[in-house]
C-alpha cells in the first residue's frame, strides 16, 4: 500500500525528529568539547606490521597451515598501534594523541579527533555540508572503556564474532551513551563494535599492558 503524501509527511516528521533529538542532545551538552584527562602512552605506529604479523599467525592455524597452539600474545605497544591504524584505515577515525591502555578485563581508549569525523552516518553526513569548516574542524576527544567478547565458530569453517562491551563512553568531559555513537557514525560505527574472526579463536583476554589471544 502506497504513503501517499500524508504518509511521506509524517516519515518526513518522524525523521527530523530523530535527528533533532540525537543532534540535539549532542550539540547542547556545551563540554563535550572539554578536554579530559590524558595520559600519554610511549607507543609507535612501527609497532603495527609486527602485530598484523601475529594476527596473521591466527589465520594459518585456521587453514591448517600452522600446528601451534601456544597463546598469541599482543603487547600494549603492539595493541596501540594496531588499533590507532585499523581506526583510520576502516572508520577515517585520525586520532592525535591516542592512547589504550589495558588492564586486567577492561580498555581505556582515549584520543582527539576532529568532530568532523563523527559525522559519516545518514543524513549528519549529509548535514555536515551546511556547516562551517571551522565547526567540523573542531577538535573532540572521545573517552572509551569496555572489554571484549567472543563467540567462537568452528574451526576452518564458520568464523565467529567479536564484539566490543562498552560500559563507558564519553565525548570530552560529557558521559554519553553508545547510541549517539552508533547514530552518527552509521554502519562505519557498527562495524568497530563486532567482527567476524576465524572459527579457530577460542578467547581473547585482556591482561596488565598485553591482549592474549587462544586457540583452539
Amino acid at each position: 500500500m502506497k504513503l501517499g503524501c500524508a504518509g511521506c509527511l509524517i516519515l518526513v516528521i518522524a525523521v527530523t525528529f530523530l535527528v533533532v533529538l540525537a543532534g540535539g542532545f549532542i550539540f547542547l551538552s556545551g563540554n563535550i568539547f572539554e578536554e579530559p584527562r590524558f595520559d600519554a602512552l610511549d607507543w609507535s605506529p612501527t609497532n603495527a606490521p609486527a602485530a598484523r604479523g601475529k594476527l596473521h599467525e591466527i589465520v594459518q592455524r585456521d587453514t591448517g597451515q600452522s600446528g601451534r597452539q601456544d597463546p598469541i600474545i599482543l603487547t600494549e605497544r603492539e595493541i596501540n598501534a594496531l588499533v590507532a591504524r585499523h581506526l583510520a584505515e576502516t572508520a577515517g577515525l585520525r586520532f592525535h594523541p591516542f592512547a589504550m591502555r589495558l588492564a586486567p578485563g577492561q580498555f581505556l581508549l582515549q584520543g582527539r579527533t576532529v568532530f568532523r569525523s563523527l559525522l559519516q552516518g545518514p543524513p549528519f553526513s549529509q548535514l555536515a555540508g551546511y556547516l562551517q569548516a571551522s565547526q567540523l574542524d573542531r577538535p573532540i576527544w572521545i573517552t572509551v572503556r569496555g572489554s571484549i567478547a567472543v563467540q567462537p565458530g568452528e574451526q576452518g569453517g564458520k568464523p565467529g564474532q567479536a564484539r566490543v562491551v562498552l560500559t563507558e563512553f564519553n565525548l570530552g568531559r560529557q558521559p554519553v551513551g553508545n547510541w549517539p555513537f552508533s547514530v552518527v557514525m552509521g554502519a562505519a560505527g557498527a562495524g568497530l563494535l563486532k567482527w567476524q574472526v576465524p572459527g579457530t579463536l577460542r578467547d581473547i583476554d585482556i591482561e596488565d599492558r598485553r591482549v592474549v589471544i587462544r586457540t583452539r
